[in-house]
């Protein structure tokens, strides 16, 4: 559920208000209200940036050692920002070195000293890079020259005379040392960015006081912003702050001392106010809260749709997953993965439950599809009794369509029966009656080859009820077009109870995989009877592995979507302002 906010103004003096400040901070529990274009302590907003940039850049890199001597945050950003100047010099010196290294490979590894020798007894050495046809058409019959290497249809060779020649080529410069001699340097710089690497790793020693530092730091932020954003009375006599509160006015004022000069008064939320969303659900529900709160946050006015997504995303995670095997797989991976990285914090005991809750909808669903590693039952097997959907036949892939367009259609009528319950909306039973006589209607002309005029006549029932009240105007001519206009969202209601047939789709995808990836491991065995049972449980663990990575990306994705997308268009708002307390953190 969405907490109940209320919207309390504190009025004192202007002595006290960095005392009563440092109290409301301390209880931590308001949503401080600031002015549109709020006063911003740049210096500490700069300070407190520079700190978490060094933190989250030695995060990757500290351990468990700590270092003797302690340095401040300050020392540490200092030493961080040094070496990261130098390493960023060092890595510049390094391409341009490679990037000469690569002039020079062409030509080979020669001695800069004995070629200087050679040009101080007269003679001119020429170095040439052209292309293979440019090369053939040069006039070199009387010049003595050599070829070095030919690459990528570049010839490299030099000319050796008593005078300069010209042959209207370029002449290239060469580097004025060797390629040993850079190979050299480049093995030093790299060696350099080893000891740079191996500082870093001696600051990560001084993480802790990153992260109190940041702490801090972020407190006194909020603080300062807090101090510099309350408003003022009577010549700066009085301080003014607003705040949202989840907590009831009277438990609020009885954490504030007897010893402030304080007036306080409370107000409800008024409707064009934004008010900060607080979500608070039992245990059943909470695990919702988080995959809500992937796509938008309700709005205050909204309802908490945490429990509907929760328990319709395991369903249709379940039917795109959709195998016993893969669901205990799921179950044991959660198991192991809860043992292995044991936390009691609330996001991690929301998370393992999820887990769970999507590993037994998988595991469910699997059973009544039929469906284990794609393996498919005997009929004698006593689970083959709790198959009612069997995707390995035609009759159960056509059921599985048909009980895909009915969970659509349930969950689109839930939307807009949510819709008409939050906003006495009476289109959205009009599109209620619309779907359902729809569907029993045309069940009737494609299933059974029959008419059916009560489904018809019920949905031109419906289908009015939208036309009348699509609008609340009171022109007729208006109210007439926005009948006519609402009567196309049919087009869209359609298209959204269609698209939970993808929910059949991936479903049978999974199905088809598996079996897969069983007929190869089979077929292995029968053409190499003994060393093929190796590469057998080799195709099966990387083949189910892989089927079950796609049906959990597909079961995410298109779970969440259906959420999101189909059933969020006719009864969430959204874009709901995010419950910030004003609280430390450091404590």
């Amino acid at each position: 559920m969405i907490v109940s906010m209320r919207k309390i103004t504190f009025v004192g003096l202007e002595a006290e208000k960095e005392r009563f400040l440092e109290l409301l901070q301390q209880i931590g529990v308001v949503h401080l209200i600031f002015p549109q274009d709020p006063v911003e302590p740049l210096d500490l907003a700069k300070e407190l940036s520079r700190v978490t940039e060094a933190r989250k850049f030695l995060s990757s890199r500290a351990g468990k050692a700590r270092a003797e001597t302690r340095l401040s945050a300050r020392e540490v950003c200092e030493k961080r920002e040094t070496l990261a100047q130098r390493e960023a010099r060092i890595q510049t010196d390094i391409v341009a070195l490679k990037k000469e290294r690569s002039l020079l490979e062409a030509w080979g590894d020669f001695s800069v000293e004995e070629l200087e020798k050679l040009r101080g007894r007269g003679l001119h050495i020429q170095f040439f890079r052209v292309t293979q046809k440019t090369f053939e058409g040069l006039p070199l019959q009387d010049v003595y020259h050599q070829v070095i290497s030919i690459t990528k249809g570049e010839v490299c060779f030099i000319t050796v005379s008593e005078n300069p020649l010209s042959l209207e080529i370029a002449e290239e410069k060469i580097p004025p040392r060797s390629l040993s001699a850079v190979h050299q340097e480049i093995a030093a710089k790299e060696e350099e960015l080893k000891k740079i690497e191996r500082s870093y790793v001696d600051l990560a020693a001084h993480f802790d006081a990153l992260k109190e530092e940041e702490a801090a730091l972020t407190d006194l932020l909020e603080y300062r912003k807090a101090a510099m954003n309350a408003g003022s009375e009577l010549e700066n006599r009085l301080f003014i702050v607003k705040c949202w509160s989840p907590l009831p006015e009277q438990d609020l004022i009885s954490k504030i001392p007897a010893s402030f000069t304080l007036y306080h008064y409370s107000e409800e939320p008024t409707a064009d106010e934004r008010v900060p969303v607080v979500l608070q659900n039992k245990a059943a529900f909470d695990s919702g809260e988080d995959l809500v709160k992937v796509y938008s946050y309700p709005n205050y006015n909204d309802f908490d749709p945490s429990g509907f997504v929760l328990y319709c995303f395991a369903v249709f995670f379940g039917m795109i997953v959709g195998d016993a095997g893969y669901g205990v797989t799921l179950l044991a991976i959660t198991f192991l993965l809860q043992r292995k990285f044991k936390s009691s914090s609330p996001f991690a005991v929301r998370f393992f439950r999820l887990m769970y809750f999507l590993g037994f909808a998988v595991t469910g669903y699997g059973i009544l599809s039929g469906g284990y590693f794609g393996v498919s039952l005997s009929p004698d097997n006593p689970l083959s009794k709790l198959c009612l959907v069997n995707l390995n036949t035609k009759e159960g892939q056509n059921l599985a369509m048909i009980l895909s367009i009915i969970i659509g259609m349930i969950h689109i009528s839930l939307s807009f029966a949510l819709k008409f319950r939050n906003t006495r909306d009476i289109a959205s039973l009009g599109w209620i009656v619309v779907i359902w006589s729809g569907y029993f209607l045309i069940n009737s002309k494609m299933g059974h080859g029959v008419d059916n005029p009560v489904a018809k006549y019920v949905l031109i029932a419906g289908l009015a009820v939208v036309f009348l009240f699509s609008s609340s105007k009171k022109n007729p001519l208006l109210r007439v077009l926005e009948g006519m206009n609402g009567l196309l969202g049919i087009v869209q209601v359609f298209s959204d109870v269609l698209s939970y047939l993808r929910l059949f789709a991936l479903g049978i995808a999974t199905v088809y995989m598996a079996q897969t990836f069983n007929m190869l491991a089979r077929d292995i065995v029968a053409g190499m009877p003994w060393l093929g049972y190796v590469f057998a449980v080799l195709i099966l663990f990387a083949g189910h592995s892989v089927n079950l990575l796609l049906g959990i990306m597909g079961g995410v994705i298109h779970g969440l979507r259906l959420n999101f997308l189909e059933w969020y268009r006719w009864c969430f708002t959204g874009d709901g302002l995010v419950y910030k307390p004003f609280r430390q953190i450091k404590s």
